[in-house]
């Protein structure tokens, strides 16, 4: 089954964190103050949804990390394939995984392709802020 990955799980940390203060910049120390998240790994992140636009950074005594525009309207698929490879829903169709069963088993392509598709639909639908 689909497990988030710990940076993505952070990435939603960090959001939820500052979507709760206003339009300010907030500092990655207190983000790790108040998270109590490895400051290291909470940099890469960041600056990752940087790259991606979901924040916005600025340099400074008062710099820090801010929600972007983007947040409102970039889809829960399009957030998710930031830090997710791969999104797998069954073990079986992980790279790599050989199946004991996968001779006898005739529900994988029918419960991948039609799970897939409703998820992956949903996904699409939803708006990452509607998480919050």
């Amino acid at each position: 089954m689909f497990t988030l990955s710990k940076q993505t799980d952070y990435a939603l940390i960090i959001i939820s964190q500052l979507r709760e203060a206003s339009d300010d910049f907030i500092p990655l120390s207190r983000l790790v103050d108040n998270t109590n998240l490895p400051q290291r790994f909470l940099a890469r992140i960041a600056a990752t949804l940087v790259t991606h636009r979901i924040l916005i950074s600025r340099e400074g005594r008062v710099g820090g990390y801010k929600l972007s525009q983007t947040v409102d309207t970039i889809s829960l698929f399009d957030f998710l394939k930031i830090f997710e490879s791969r999104l797998d829903f069954l073990q079986c169709e992980k790279r790599g995984y050989k199946c004991k069963f996968e001779k006898v088993c005739k529900h994988r392509h029918g419960v991948q392709e039609k799970l897939n598709a409703v998820v992956m639909k949903q996904l699409k639908a939803t708006k990452l802020i509607d998480l919050f």
